[in-house]
């Protein structure tokens, strides 16, 4: 069933009807079925379509909830693309990146191409849109090599979408030509039509390199083909319609699709539309030499622009307090506090989720050799600070690691036997050979460490006692160095 969460995921890019319907029925298909990844995938499916139609508050509770409440690691990650989007459209674009940055880097090589390419292009968004002074194309230019690598032609499309609309607000023209007929050439080539939020962006490039009669042929064919549900990107396509209905004179043109913006914002509940609706109308009544309508339309959006803003103040602010306080709580119940590793029960949850997942899994217990002399020759501080040092060197190493205790450590590897002992063989030299005179002359620190793979359908905490007992198999051989099962 994963397969098709994937494929309704490619589908929020290029329209959102039919979507609800088939999110559902495939929840409870998987719910039947016992597949509890694919239900939650679909789940926060339903959610972005929520951040989409104007309802991010309750499509970031949604993925919220499931953040807190699913030991999978896929599911956790598109969670958090999911908070990132909400966030993002209610003004909170530092924790938008946050929550983006989350996304892409909890996946995988392997996870599937076309929710990579998703994160990718959430990133981009979240990283462009809180940049001051232009746009940067790296982190596109990285979502499309992950769109193209997904086959599906709706996300390449939307991520050059994005990339020429960020060049455009950027003021970098050329480039914004130059991606939007990247964008138009592979519509055309994947027979795919020009949606509304495509349409925007070329009307708006075709209306600042003088081409106007094509921006509104672009614009006016996009808005009478859009499908009702696609309402979040309708009223942007129609606040561009009537901005070159302006600029080629027709002020009553211009005034009648702010009209319809304004009832649509009403009717679908999107305030910041209809406020820049009433901007734009209040310009046109200027223009038509009417003051006395743009000073009362322009005080119209001004008080509808204040009521914006305070509404996604408190919005934001409720929020950050609610995700403030949960991350605040599971960092103090999962962070050890002198290293900054996970602790012992961060361990035991991804031990948990690694066996849950494909592949193999081997875990390695790491203990400093004659911990307890550093502590009694030295000073407790120097102990600190070496178990410190040790933990940055264990976090280097291409696993989870944590601390369970003292000078014990737990490295978790998604990998083979083999690939695992060559890690943990180099960790062993790099304790061994790190600078330990920075810490205090004549400071040595060497490990030992017992290492073993899960077998399948074992207890995680029977494969941990056997790493133990290849652990001690070390203190008793002569320490500094890895025992393997």
């Amino acid at each position: 069933m994963l397969s098709s969460v994937v494929t309704l995921i490619g589908d929020l890019y290029q329209s959102h009807t039919g979507l609800a319907e088939r999110a559902t029925a495939l929840i409870a298909s998987a719910d039947a079925a016992g597949d509890r990844q694919s239900a939650d995938l679909a789940r926060l499916v339903l959610a972005e379509l929520d951040n989409r139609g104007g309802r991010a508050i309750e499509g970031v509770a949604t993925a919220r909830d499931l953040l807190d409440a699913s030991d999978d690691r896929l599911v956790r990650a598109h969670a958090h693309a999911r908070i990132a989007g909400g966030v993002w459209r209610i003004g909170d674009t530092a924790t938008g990146v946050r929550h983006a940055l989350w996304a892409t880097r909890m996946l995988r090589p392997e996870d599937p191409a076309p929710i990579r390419a998703d994160h990718a292009i959430i990133l981009a968004v979240m990283v462009n849109d809180q940049r001051v002074g232009g746009f940067e194309s790296a982190e596109f230019a990285a979502a499309q090599v992950e769109a193209e690598a997904s086959g599906r032609p709706t996300l390449e499309i939307a991520n050059l979408n994005n990339w020429a609309w960020y060049a455009y607000e950027g003021g970098d023209l050329d480039a914004a030509a130059v991606m939007v007929e990247r964008m138009r050439a592979r519509v055309e080539s994947s027979g795919l039509g020009l949606n509304c939020s495509c349409a925007d962006t070329v009307a708006r490039v075709l209306l600042e390199t003088g081409r106007p009669e094509k921006a509104e042929s672009v614009i006016l064919d996009a808005i009478e083909n859009a499908p009702a549900t696609d309402s979040d990107a309708v009223p942007a396509a129609l606040l561009t319609l009537a901005e070159i209905e302006r600029r080629q004179g027709d002020l009553a043109g211009a005034i009648r699709t702010l009209d319809r913006v304004r009832k649509m914002a009403a009717e679908s509940d999107r305030p910041d539309a209809g406020a820049e609706a009433l901007r734009g109308l209040a310009s046109c009544h200027a223009e038509a030499g009417d003051f006395e309508a743009a000073y009362r339309t322009m005080c119209e959006f001004h008080e509808a622009w204040e009521v914006l803003r305070t509404q996604q103040s408190a919005v934001a602010a409720r929020f950050a307090h609610a995700q403030f306080s949960v991350e605040q709580a599971q960092e103090m119940a999962e962070r050890d506090p002198l290293t900054g590793l996970g602790n012992r029960r961060r361990s035991d949850a991804e031990l948990a989720a690694a066996v849950q997942g494909a592949g193999p899994v081997t875990v390695a217990l790491v203990d400093l050799d004659h911990f307890k002399l550093v502590n009694d020759t030295f000073s407790h501080a120097t102990g600190d600070e070496v178990l410190r040092r040790v933990a940055r060197l264990l976090a280097a190493t291409p696993g989870f690691a944590g601390r369970l205790g003292g000078e014990e450590f737990v490295l978790i590897f998604r990998a083979g036997l083999d690939a695992a002992t060559g890690y943990c063989s180099a960790l062993r030299a790099a304790i061994e050979g790190h600078a330990w005179a920075e810490v205090v002359d004549g400071l040595a620190v060497t490990a030992s460490i017992g290492l073993t793979e899960v077998r399948p359908g074992e207890d995680r905490a029977d494969a941990l006692l056997r790493a133990d007992d290849f652990l001690y198999a070390a203190k008793r051989t002569g320490r500094n160095r890895v025992e393997v099962c």
